[in-house]
């Protein structure tokens, strides 16, 4: 049974994790700004007090804590019930939830005595989201108990893609919404440095059963994401299987994967690369850019650029991946036969 105030003082998914997908929502009552900052994965927005609202209060408590008490919970009343409407057609008494707030006081505490009362399956996160940041900063401190196989290759050949369709895998770069290098942040804005280690944990607890995680052997930055030490060193130290690909086949990838990017986009990235690239190649680029011809802008900075500045790694086996759906199998044979070796 789902207790009615969920204690983290243990580890969250520790305690949660046999229950987690028996919540059929999370609800974070946190402003809109807040939220927006990071939030627990998965968990909608439904603020008691909005951005204006919320700053208001707090302004008028420094003053008058009584009169600001007076004054949010009036507007926590109000916000309550025009989101009691809307969730009355998304969550089901029969089934538990989730709610919390910053620090599990009085904006959680409100809206979990009114759903209760009318009879919903009902859970607060006492501590609220501190308490759950705190538990996320503990464990990403912590070496990870993982065993990764990290791939390792040169751009294009198809590291990312095998991620990608393998299971039991973190995707850092989609984690951290950039591909790492100097054309990597085409996945647009970037999350905050807190909501990608809240995606990470939640990733990293569901995986820690797993007979091994394939990981890419990603720098330490990915535009201005950091990845946790302990994390970085753990898949660094690991088995790595090196990924090779046709020239082809890696152009192929590179056009089909940048080929949408804008004009100021490439030549802002063109401008982040010039100092470590034969001006003769980078005008080539440019050249082949202005032409449309992408291919050969990709077969330039792979061989003329990325390939040069690649810092080779030692592996323990060695993969020609031309088709990935053909690939995944010999991964698996290779990776397990690596966790295996002493």
């Amino acid at each position: 049974m789902i207790p009615c105030i969920l204690n983290i003082a243990q580890r969250f998914y520790a305690l949660v994790g046999t229950m987690i997908d028996k919540f059929q929502a999370i609800i974070d009552v946190r402003s809109q700004r807040e939220y927006a900052h990071s939030h627990i994965p998965n968990a909608i927005n439904y603020p008691v007090l909005d951005d204006e609202e919320y700053e208001k209060i707090g302004t008028l408590y420094k003053k008058d804590s009584f009169s600001a008490k007076v004054r949010g919970a009036s507007l926590v009343c109000k916000n309550i019930s025009k989101h009691l409407m809307q969730l009355e057609n998304i969550i089901t008494p029969a089934k538990p939830f989730l709610i919390y707030c910053a620090r599990g006081g009085m904006r959680s505490k409100s809206f979990f005595v009114v759903l209760k009362n009318i009879g919903y399956q009902v859970t607060r996160l006492e501590g609220g989201y501190k308490t759950y940041r705190k538990e996320v900063t503990n464990y990403l401190d912590k070496t990870p108990k993982h065993k990764f196989i990290t791939l390792v290759g040169k751009t294009g050949s198809g590291k990312s893609e095998i991620i990608q369709n393998y299971k039991d895998s973190i995707d850092l770069e989609n984690l951290a919404q950039h591909l790492g290098s100097s054309f990597g942040g085409i996945c647009g804005f970037q999350p905050s440095i807190k909501q990608f280690q809240n995606m990470l944990y939640d990733k990293m607890i569901k995986l820690e059963q797993a007979p091994f995680v394939l990981i890419e052997g990603e720098s330490k930055k990915l535009g201005e994401i950091i990845i946790p030490s302990k994390l970085y060193q753990s898949y660094q130290n690991s088995p790595k299987i090196l990924i090779t690909s046709p020239l082809e086949h890696r152009i192929q990838r590179i056009v089909k994967q940048y080929g949408v990017i804008s004009r100021e986009f490439f030549q802002t990235s063109m401008q982040k690369i010039s100092p470590f690239m034969e001006k003769r190649f980078w005008l080539e680029a440019q050249e082949a850019y202005n032409k449309e011809d992408l291919e050969k802008v990709a077969e330039i900075l792979l061989v003329k650029y990325y390939d040069k500045v690649y810092k080779k790694d030692n592996y323990q086996a060695k993969i020609e991946v031309q088709n990935i759906e053909d690939s995944m199998p010999k991964i698996q044979k290779i990776a397990k036969s690596l966790i295996n070796v002493e």
